[in-house]
């Protein structure tokens, strides 16, 4: 199971990630934007409107007082009072610092509504509005203009009821926000897995490409962005350069062991004349004649193994289902293979073998325990012995071959089977890697499987698993 990254690494380990957070960042930061935009123009024109209704009393009352021609001060104070309004207060402020305000109000006026009012600007200026709160409520203040008469005509209004609406809108635009935000993030969420799709496909499938599977592995050309058709398509004409190439290949290797077997065949019988017929050779002659045998028994060993991986390859590996008795085929490898390495070879089984038969292929299994006791014999020191073992377990029979050599590397067993692969501490004996990949082959293709226990510097059991007959 593969273990859960962490939400950082997850968020901006991918490219879907690091689409989704871009993504969300943009839109958090509209949303953002657009709110703090709407709030900003809500205040702006909340204190507009108002300073325009003052505007438009202190104008009317203006026109009026010069129209009256300084008249005395009751006709002020009535026309102060005539214009203002339930939420507008208007009032004089004389030259010497007194104040003519209404007589009555149409609602009671807060006290010290005009001092604060008229402490809010303190330089006089015309033209300047200004917001105060009073006993909890707020108010716009106007200082519009100064008469002919020396007096500064005041206004105030109360904006505590736009605050109230300003107040509610903002809870319905956070509402709506974050409504709007959480439906766009699930939207953004849902178009980018969508785009990104083909990219995760494309990434899986190549993960999980085999040689087998290349002549399967295109893509079926999405029509989504054009950047992922084209890509999508290079990686189709890139899967079928790829299997010709390996199409190629297998002919070549299938071909060249073919053509080398024959004058291999002929170089080791013409060798095995020689030494048979001139006993009395040089010694040193007669030791190299028999490395130059040794390295053609080699070389058809290495050939037959890069045939049955082509034949495999090609799906023209022959393997026979038939009854193999195995005590005989063991004993026959002891008898053969322990006087040619000078080495003791144990066998170990129950007392009733008669019934170890398992379904198989007589020459594939024989091949397949010669490679595993020559692979014990090559890296196991002289005066161990190899030991193989029968026994019959509920899935069928089974067969080890245990030897007390170097062992392979814990990071080495998950490959040992793979072509080519030799493990890290093999460093001073020869080999090819391809041994241990046809073993599995051939056990595979009898229905059975194999498997390795190893510990470095103790020894290796592989354990073959077949079906009974």
């Amino acid at each position: 199971m593969q273990p859960t990254r962490p939400w950082k690494q997850r968020l901006t380990g991918s490219m879907l990630g690091q689409l989704q957070l871009a993504t969300y960042a943009a839109v958090l930061l509209g949303f953002t934007a657009a709110t703090s935009t709407g709030l900003w123009l809500s205040e702006r024109t909340r204190l507009q409107v108002g300073e325009a209704e003052l505007r438009a009393g202190s104008e009317s009352l203006a026109f009026c007082l010069v129209a009256h021609g300084g008249e005395g001060q009751d006709v002020i104070r009535r026309e102060l009072q005539d214009h203002s309004s339930v939420r507008t207060q208007l009032w004089l402020e004389q030259p010497d610092g007194s104040v003519l305000s209404p007589e009555r109000s149409h609602l009671p006026r807060p006290e010290g509504l005009l001092q604060t009012a008229m402490a809010a600007n303190s330089t006089r200026t015309p033209g300047q509005a200004h917001v105060i709160e009073l006993n909890g409520r707020d108010y716009l203040t106007l200082l519009d203009r100064k008469l002919t008469s020396g007096a500064l005509l005041w206004s105030s209004t109360e904006i505590t009821g736009l605050g109230q609406s300003q107040t509610e809108f903002l809870g319905w635009m956070i509402l709506i926000w974050g409504s709007c935000l959480g439906g766009s993030l699930a939207l953004v969420t849902l178009l980018v897995r969508r785009i990104t799709k083909p990219l995760q496909d494309l990434s899986d499938r190549s993960a999980e490409l085999t040689a087998d599977g290349l002549k399967s592995a295109a893509l079926p050309v999405p029509t989504g962005p054009l950047e992922l058709t084209r890509l999508t398509r290079t990686y189709n004409a890139l899967i079928e350069r790829l299997a010709w190439s390996w199409s190629q290949q297998r002919q070549f290797v299938s071909a060249v062991s073919h053509e080398l077997q024959t004058p291999l065949t002929l170089v080791s019988g013409s060798l095995k004349r020689v030494m048979r017929k001139a006993p009395d050779l040089d010694p040193a002659l007669m030791q190299r004649l028999q490395d130059a045998q040794d390295e053609t028994t080699d070389m058809q060993q290495l050939l037959n193994d890069l045939l049955d991986l082509s034949r495999s390859d090609s799906g023209r590996l022959q393997v026979k289902e038939e009854a193999v008795p195995l005590p005989p085929l063991i004993d026959s490898i002891v008898r053969v293979q322990g006087p040619v390495y000078g080495r003791t070879m144990e066998v170990q089984g129950p007392n009733d073998q008669a019934s170890l038969v398992a379904l198989a292929d007589a020459s594939r299994l024989h091949q397949v325990l010669v490679n595993l006791v020559e692979n014990a014999h090559k890296y196991s020191p002289p005066d161990q012995p190899i030991q193989l073992t029968l026994g019959r377990v509920a899935e069928g029979v089974q067969v080890e071959v245990i030897d007390h050599g170097i062992g392979i590397p814990s990071a080495d067993q998950p490959h040992i089977f793979e072509r080519f692969h030799r493990g890290s501490n093999t460093g001073g004996h020869s080999g090819s890697g391809l041994g241990l990949s046809v073993v599995k082959l051939l056990v595979e293709a009898m229905g059975g499987s194999i498997t390795v226990a190893s510990e470095p510097g103790m020894g290796s059991r592989f354990r073959i698993l077949l079906q009974s007959a």
